[in-house]
């Protein structure tokens, strides 16, 4: 922020304009503090309103202009970023203090590694994206940390072992006793198997059994009636004989008087009873009855035989059927208790023993997974030292030649050697690090090299933001207080400087603030923006003068006059 004096009241906001390709943007900042915000027009637009505010930092902005997005440089060893306003601003804006520093040309502290590899960024085009990072610190703890919980899950898991356990013992043991379960297991599949069909037969042979028997008890039901019927043929035949003999019988009997009162017999029964065919009449009912008795009893006879002797094979079926089914069971009970003989393990006590087997071989699988883990890890917190190769190559080559044609064209004509030191970001100078040399050379060389470096990077088309911006290049070389040995006149550097910058034609755009006068003919063609501090000559300073209504005074003479 500028400082505050008399000049700067009134003033509330600083504006910046520049153009980038078909547009143009404007920076504006509160002189009493806040960040910056950016807006954008159309190139050639003049109506003011046209800004559009840009939801974008000043820094990125700047970034992405420059054709720097999505770059990545070094920072640290061990961290790696987005190129940042910062970086690009610090190679394209060099304050006095800067260009007469003795310090690298990469500044000091923590800043130095991501300039250094932004410097490089512009020089070669090319990012460290693929540049291998060093452990940090904390990752290094972090894995350290990492590394002692695995050594002390590798001694938990350790205790679970006998000492003299060995994992080719257990795994012969686990084999065998797998194998003993599959033979078990193949056994019992064989005797399921077997069992399955003998059991089936048992089932189908129990159903006929079950349907034979139920025959055999319906056709001896069927028997038992038959007999009884044929008993009661028999007993109706007997019955009706002995009706037929009586009334044989009472045909030959007489007709005598009743002896006690001497009644005829005709008085004392039906006549009808008496007439003598009516004992014959009954006697032919009674033998009609009887022969239909005797061939009722023919036809049961036959069927009773005939159900007697189906009773006889079902009853033979039925016996056969029940020894069938007592000699399939007593196989079953063969097979079942052959299985119990065969094998004298318990399948449960062998299954118990594989899992404690089992699990003793898991133990041993994590002690290698562990063990392994334990060694990577001890790999992986050693921190290499990683060497960045940074020698310009090349473009480092014609960086340093551009340099000698800007110095040579500013007067130097001294120089017999030039190259650039890349990891230094910096001149060497007749075999001389620029940094060696006097407060006014080093100024001149620094300002040499960032415009040679802005030219190289455009003419590549490298990222850079394609300005550069040099506080007082050349206060230091004309300071008449200097004991700077000065080989070449001030004046000479003086005018060819100003001479050159009035006929550059290069890349990119040069803004030079300056101190030293500007011999007329020169000033003539670089139309240069002077401030004057005088008020009505040229531009006062930073601040545009204004003119000011003074208050009308208190008698009321003088209407408001205006002062500069």
């Amino acid at each position: 922020m500028p400082k505050s004096f008399p000049l700067a009241e009134g003033y509330q906001e600083l504006r910046l304009r520049f153009t980038s390709q078909e547009d143009e943007y404007e920076v504006r900042r509160g002189l009493i503090g806040g960040s910056a915000a950016v807006y954008r027009r159309s190139l050639g637009a003049v109506d003011e309103q046209a800004f559009e505010s840009l939801e974008q930092d000043i820094g990125e902005l700047l970034v992405e202009l420059s054709g720097a997005g999505g770059k990545q440089i070094l920072r640290s060893s061990s961290d790696r970023g987005p190129v940042t306003g910062d970086d690009v601003r610090h190679w394209s804006l060099l304050s006095q203090t800067a260009i007469l520093s003795e310090d690298p040309t990469s500044g000091a502290g923590f800043g130095v590694p991501k300039r250094v590899a932004s410097f490089n960024l512009f020089l070669s085009g090319t990012d460290d994206a693929a540049v291998q990072l060093r452990k940090s610190s904390a990752e290094v703890e972090r894995i350290k940390g990492q590394l002692s919980s695995a050594e002390d899950a590798l001694r938990r898991v350790q205790a679970g072992l006998q000492p003299d356990t060995n994992r080719d013992d257990v795994a012969d043991a686990l084999e065998r006793v797998d194998e003993v379960l599959a033979a078990m297991t193949s056994q019992y599949d064989a005797r399921a198997t077997k069992l399955r069909e003998l059991r089936k037969e048992i089932a189908d042979n129990t159903d006929k059994l079950t349907v034979t028997s139920n025959e055999r008890n319906h056709s001896g039901s069927m028997v038992g009636r038959f007999e009884m019927l044929e008993q009661k043929y028999s007993n109706d035949l007997e019955r009706l004989g002995a009706t037929n003999e009586g009334v044989a019988f009472f045909q030959e009997l007489p007709n005598v008087d009743c002896p006690l009162c001497g009644t005829p017999t005709e008085t004392q029964v039906d006549p009808n009873d008496l007439r003598p065919g009516a004992p014959n009449r009954y006697r032919e009912a009674i033998a009609a009855e009887a022969e239909k008795i005797r061939n009722l009893r023919y036809g049961l006879l036959a069927a009773l035989e005939r159900e007697q002797r189906r009773f006889s094979e079902l009853k033979q079926s039925v016996e056969g059927l029940t020894n069938c089914l007592s000699v399939l069971q007593n196989r079953e009970s063969v097979i079942v208790n052959g299985a119990r003989i065969e094998f004298s393990a318990d399948p449960k006590s062998l299954a118990v023993r594989r899992s404690e087997l089992s699990a003793q071989l898991a133990i041993f699988d994590e002690m290698e997974r562990l063990a392994a883990e334990i060694e990577r890890l001890k790999k992986s917190k050693v921190r290499p030292k990683i060497q960045v190769n940074r020698d310009g190559g090349t473009a480092g080559r014609a960086v340093a030649d551009l340099s000698l044609v800007l110095l040579e064209a500013w007067g130097f004509a001294d120089i017999e050697n030039i190259a650039l030191d890349a990891e230094q970001c910096d001149l060497l100078i007749n075999d001389r690090p620029r940094l060696s040399y006097g407060a006014g050379r080093r100024a001149l060389y620094l300002a040499a090299l960032t415009i040679a470096l802005m030219e190289h990077a455009l003419g590549q088309g490298y990222p850079h933001l394609g300005v550069v911006v040099i506080d007082s290049p050349l206060k230091a070389y004309a300071d008449p207080n200097s004991e700077e040995l000065k080989d070449i006149p001030l004046t000479t550097v003086t005018e060819r400087f100003y001479q050159w910058l009035s006929e550059w034609t290069g890349l990119g755009q040069v803004v030079v603030l300056e101190n030293e006068k500007i011999r007329s003919e020169t000033a003539s063609v670089l139309e240069p923006v002077e401030f004057t501090g005088l008020p009505g000559v040229g531009r006062a300073g930073f601040y545009p003068t204004r003119t000011l209504q003074l208050p009308l005074e208190a008698n009321g003479d003088t209407a408001g006059d205006s002062v500069t």
